[in-house]
């Protein structure tokens, strides 16, 4: 009987042309913007070309192109013959498609820029010392490679020691796609378990419902068969966003591991709608109307935005502090905080099965409340009934 009106439940929101349409829309703007996105994120199409006056600074060019590679510079160095005279008193004198222009003395060359970039005057400046250490060496006899090996190999062996309060753009990208989603597919999820219960009982519905089967039983398929809908929601917001992403190459950038990001959402999904839906539900019994349904809503939304506040605010800044430790193992907030501080590798595997433990232990409590309160509350078609009153007649 659970599995019938689980399966009416889900067919019956799946399905709708409301819920149709809205996945299409949440479906073509995010891989719309990420199209849009792709463009202006994505590295400069053509480098920047410089010229050098082969006569005179010609031999300039390989350190140029060393130094260029070895500071990541888009820029490409080309010897040309009798370059012509700069005029740098008037704009355009290099020519649209030119960057710069580099022209003699080799040991003190002279730079054209068409726009100030510092890169550019980083590279010619190190190549410049670079081409001047080595004919320094050459001029005592010593062998410029292996100097300029030894240059390279010079490099100091750093330990870092202690907290860093480094900010790790990643990180925080991993937890936030998790808690954001997640508070969103629970907010609707609780939204429209709300509403269809409140819908059964103010047309009275459930009256008819509840001749055949019983109210535990009927709770329990509208919340499972909400819960397949929103498990399909979940779905059309989550991996959108992961395919814009990765598409981006925001993964890459933001060193984001895909597997941990998808399996931290999947199970606190999962616990996170066993925890808050079947209370809703449950609680959305002791009203009659949908105008009445704030005043149950309210105090809900807050137990559910304070978590996503904190993880949101607290953690990033201080993941290892006592009450992110505490409120971790609280099964309200632990949807939010787990998912956040493991982004940031600030929580140990005993942590999690802990905090999974005790959501699990938690789910059957909260199924036995809001079956009593449903059980007692549902019937009743007068006002808003109290919740110690809906639970005694349970």
């Amino acid at each position: 009987m659970i599995a019938l009106i689980a399966k009416r439940e889900f067919r019956t929101r799946a399905l709708s042309k409301a819920n149709l349409i809205t996945s299409a829309i949440m479906v073509v703007l995010v891989l719309g913007g990420a199209l849009i996105a792709k463009p202006f994120l994505a590295d400069d199409g053509e480098p920047a070309v410089v010229n050098v006056d082969s006569a005179i600074a010609g031999d300039l060019v390989p350190y140029l192109e060393a130094t260029a590679q070895a500071q990541d510079a888009h820029v490409v160095f080309e010897s040309v013959d009798a370059p012509d005279t700069v005029d740098v008193d008037q704009d355009g004198a290099l020519g649209e498609d030119i960057a710069g222009l580099i022209t003699g003395p080799l040991d003190a060359p002279r730079l054209y820029l068409a726009g100030g970039d510092d890169a550019l005057t980083s590279v010619v400046q190190s190549a410049t010392q670079a081409a001047a250490l080595d004919s320094a060496v050459e001029d005592l006899g010593g062998d410029a490679a292996a100097v300029s090996a030894s240059l390279a190999n010079s490099v100091p062996a750093v330990t870092i020691v202690g907290e860093t309060n480094e900010f790790n753009a990643g990180q925080f990208f991993s937890g936030m796609v998790v808690v954001i989603l997640l508070f969103f597919v629970l907010i609707q999820s609780a939204s429209v378990i709300m509403m269809g219960v409140v819908e059964e009982k103010s047309s009275r519905v459930v009256e008819i419902l509840l001749a055949t089967v019983k109210p535990a039983t009927l709770l329990g398929g509208k919340v499972l068969g909400v819960g397949m809908y929103s498990l399909l929601q979940a779905a059309t917001m989550f991996l959108p966003v992961v395919f814009a992403a990765w598409y981006l190459d925001l993964f890459g950038t933001l060193d984001v591991e895909v597997g941990t990001l998808v399996a931290n959402f999947a199970v606190w999904f999962v616990l996170g709608f066993a925890l808050f839906t079947i209370l809703f539900g449950g609680l959305a019994a002791l009203v009659s109307r949908q105008e009445d349904i704030g005043a149950i809503t309210t105090p809900m939304m807050f137990l559910m935005m304070a978590p996503l506040y904190l993880a949101i605010y607290l953690v990033p800044n201080n993941p290892d502090s006592t009450i992110s430790m505490v409120l971790t193992q609280v099964p309200f907030f632990a949807p939010f905080m787990v998912p956040m501080r493991s982004a940031f590798g600030a929580i140990s595997t005993g942590e999690v099965i802990l905090a999974v433990a005790l959501c699990v232990v938690t789910i059957p409590v909260l199924t036995w409340i809001a079956g009593r309160v449903y059980a007692g509350a549902v019937l009743n078609t007068g006002g808003r009934m109290k919740l110690a009153e809906a639970f005694k007649r349970g």
